[in-house]
């Protein structure tokens, strides 16, 4: 199948269809809900609706994102190679050459990018590009345990695999982690989703549209390990099935002198971390419905706690007001207490 016949097909029809259209809809469609095979609670409902009045859009967009995600996943599966790089490139206006001249030629690239708006575009094209001057990686969970992972070892297996290529998949367990960072000391390129939280006793708490929200510190440790560059980016919507990947600036991971202590490398990660997000939220804030995650951050009203610098005195006051340790009187110990005992 190639891509130039599907004029008259459901994408091309979507395409044609205004983006201001989509904000016609602003209640629940059955119908459409059914079409598009989501299942969304009440719950889920309300929870979408939070989302719409902290940013710019609407329940019809909620719908367009998952009906053009539909209709590609199904032109993507009937692609061969040279019709899914087609279609994959006919719809991203992004100069990736740029991107990736731009890159130290001796250092591994760790990409950040999550789970918004046509991700996978995003990550096909960048492989793309990427392989022509090193190798490049894309990790993520083993379908047998992340359901819905098949589709991108269906395309790996379409565009990368039984060719020399230098671009390939890699599952995020113990064998590809480590594949990964050799790959990237030897200045190679990984692409990771930095927005799955999988097992919450290894995650963090950051500040991130509105919310408390729990992430591992992965990403970040991964680049510290490898001494690679840490580059945040974001699939944007430009237009009807139209997207600009954005790039954000490289994030710094701190002294190396100080690696080798555990709260500095800790802390290094965590700052790390709440920088990437920080862009992701400067993208994301008008159009959080674009976040395949929405659902599940809004539904929480825990908001992240923010102080004033001048509220720092008042707080630290009310902390020793209620913890009895802290109130407790330092015990003063005598220097001459072993003297004395001899």
């Amino acid at each position: 199948m190639s891509i130039t016949p599907l004029g008259p097909s459901l994408i091309a029809t979507l395409a044609r269809i205004p983006l201001k259209a989509s904000a016609w809809i602003r209640q629940p469609n059955n119908k459409i809900e059914k079409w598009l095979e989501l299942q969304l609670s009440t719950e889920d409902h309300r929870a979408i609706h939070t989302a719409t009045l902290e940013g710019t859009s609407h329940l019809g967009d909620y719908y367009r994102l998952y009906a053009e995600k539909k209709l590609i996943a199904s032109a993507l599966r009937r692609c061969d190679r040279i019709s899914l790089l087609s279609f994959a490139q006919s719809i991203d206006s992004t100069d990736y050459s740029q991107f990736i001249s731009a890159l130290k030629r001796e250092q591994g690239v760790v990409v950040a990018l999550p789970h918004y708006g046509h991700y996978i575009i995003t990550a096909i094209n960048l492989m793309e590009h990427a392989r022509e001057q090193r190798d490049v990686f894309m990790i993520y969970g083993d379908p047998k345990n992340h359901p819905g992972n098949e589709l991108f070892d269906t395309l790996s297996d379409i565009l990368f695999e039984g060719r020399q290529c230098r671009a390939r998949k890699l599952h995020a367990d113990a064998r590809g982690l480590a594949t990964a960072l050799r790959a990237l000391k030897a200045g190679g390129m990984v692409i990771m989703m930095p927005d799955v939280c999988i097992d919450e006793r290894h995650a963090y708490v950051i500040p991130f549209l509105s919310r408390q929200l729990e992430i591992p510190l992965g990403t970040a440790s991964l680049a510290r390990r490898s001494g690679a560059a840490l580059i945040p980016i974001m699939s944007h919507c430009e237009g009807p099935l139209k997207i600009k990947t954005l790039f954000g600036p490289p994030i710094e991971m701190g002294d190396l002198r100080r690696q080798e202590r555990p709260a500095f490398i800790q802390a290094d990660e965590f700052l790390a971390t709440v920088e990437m997000f920080g862009f992701f939220e400067s993208v994301m804030k008008d159009s959080p419905l674009r976040w395949q995650y929405v659902i599940g951050h809004y539904a929480s009203s825990s908001a992240f706690p923010e102080a004033r610098p001048s509220d720092v005195e008042a707080t630290w006051q009310a902390i020793q007001e209620t913890n009895y340790v802290l109130r407790a009187r330092s015990t003063a110990i005598a220097l001459d207490l072993q003297e004395r005992r001899q």
